[in-house]
């Protein structure tokens, strides 16, 4: 008992082009997944002080880091916050944790900016 490949009960429903665009369709998922995963990229914290970049620091490592005798920035589990600052209101104290969303604290002049490499976010002046 041959089965010819074109008698098949799937060629009744589908035509070549109909496989055709589910392995181009596959094939785009795939990239897709690929190159998704490749660009991902280690986010940096950069501290600025009055327009002047004072830490940059991976993300990804602990740390925890005195401003002068105005602000502890503290780096934890690939998220930052400020935990104590010498500002009235503490407002950028209540921020909180971030790991997207830039920190400010505009008495102290401190901006705690969360970027990857690729980003072309400017600072300005």
């Amino acid at each position: 008992m041959k089965h010819k490949f074109h008698e098949h009960k799937l060629w009744k429903i589908m035509k070549l082009p109909d496989f055709v665009l589910i392995i181009i369709l596959l094939a785009l998922a795939g990239f897709s997944v690929y190159f998704l995963n490749k660009c991902k990229t280690e986010k940096q914290v950069e501290i600025y002080q009055a327009n002047e970049l004072i830490y940059s620091i991976p993300l990804n490592e602990d740390n925890e880091i005195t401003i002068g005798n105005n602000a502890i920035v503290q780096i934890k589990n690939k998220r930052v916050r400020i935990v104590e600052s010498s500002c009235k209101n503490k407002l950028c104290v209540k921020q909180g944790w971030s790991n997207k969303l830039p920190i400010i604290c505009v008495p102290n002049k401190i901006a705690i900016i969360i970027r990857s490499n690729k980003d072309k976010m400017m600072i300005t002046k």
